[in-house]
């Protein structure tokens, strides 16, 4: 039996300017970080023959070349998983979250299928190769799932990977920042990133803003304050919102809202329209938040870990 985990991902500047043809042109400078939230992949021999793969549905079969599930699919065909077996996905969070969930689920994949190959910039690439042919995806969302942590990511324009020495290890206080201010709320509202993201990849104008305060905010990170940091997430909310399928009424109230009740800045998680808000808030002012928008809490902690395996 294997069991492969991968975190999902908060990623606080830069979003969308990892996407193809802006980063590729232009580079990306993303800050996230790995959460104690997960998407599990496990894998048994099965001496009956055939293929169970086991998700939000059942599916038998003689392959797993065969799947409906795209990834799985794509993930047999391209680098081969090992047959006869049980296969079973299972996430902490819904599909459509905004915490990349599928792009984990690409790296659990890669990891069963190529084992100590599939490590470092090499999960990465292989992840996104995967990916790629099943649906629109930046590089950000593989990165923490892979390294974990809390980290900026520079990827330089003109390349299709980013070098070795791309990835700074952020400083402890700022950990101990996330956790003392960091709130995630599920909104209930989940979509598709692929009915958002065509949006983004037309909004050059945004991403070329949205890469200036990332860039300003990955050389001053170490010495901005909680309140500092929420003012820069408000300035990214601001154009985010201005790209066209990102924000609803319902979610500009939500955000109007929490700022009222305290929050210092925040952001929606993914693409948009629906999934998890991010806010920082004051620890005195965290539960008249959460009460006002009436949103569930996704308690969290930095993962220092990426993609793990264990074999039993």
């Amino acid at each position: 039996m294997k069991i492969i985990r991968a975190p999902l991902r908060i990623s606080l500047f830069g979003g969308g300017t990892d996407l193809d043809p802006f980063c590729s042109k232009y580079g990306s400078t993303i800050i996230s970080f790995a959460i104690n939230r997960y998407m599990y992949l496990t894998w048994n021999p099965r001496p009956t023959g055939g293929c169970r793969l086991s998700y939000s549905t059942v599916e038998e079969l003689d392959t797993l070349k065969d799947a409906e599930h795209t990834l799985v699919r794509e993930t047999a065909r391209t680098f081969g998983i090992d047959e006869p077996c049980t296969l079973t996905i299972v996430s902490d969070v819904p599909k459509g979250t905004g915490l990349g969930s599928s792009s984990a689920l690409a790296v659990c994949l890669v990891k069963l299928a190529r084992g100590s190959l599939a490590s470092g910039l090499g999960a990465v690439a292989r992840a996104a190769k995967i990916e790629s042919a099943c649906s629109r995806a930046g590089w950000q969302d593989y990165l923490p799932a892979v390294f974990g942590r809390f980290n900026t990511y520079h990827i330089p324009g003109g390349w299709v990977l980013p070098a070795e020495g791309f990835l700074t290890l952020l400083p402890s206080h700022l950990s101990d920042l996330i956790s003392t201010h960091g709130l995630l709320l599920y909104t209930g509202a989940t979509r598709k990133a692929d009915d958002v993201l065509p949006s983004w990849q037309k909004s050059e104008s945004q991403l070329h803003q949205i890469k200036a305060l990332a860039d300003e905010v990955a050389e001053h990170i170490n010495g901005l304050s909680p309140r500092d940091l929420g003012i820069y997430l408000n300035l990214t909310w601001e154009l985010k919102r201005s790209i066209p399928g990102v924000t609803t009424p319902v979610l500009n109230r939500q955000y109007a809202l929490a700022m009222i009740k305290g929050a210092l800045g925040g952001k929606l998680c993914g693409a948009g329209s629906g999934g998890c808000w991010f806010f920082l808030v004051p620890p005195d002012a965290r539960e008249r938040v959460k009460q006002a928008l009436g949103l569930r809490e996704i308690p969290f902690q930095i993962a220092e870990k990426g993609v793990e395996t264990w074999e039993l």
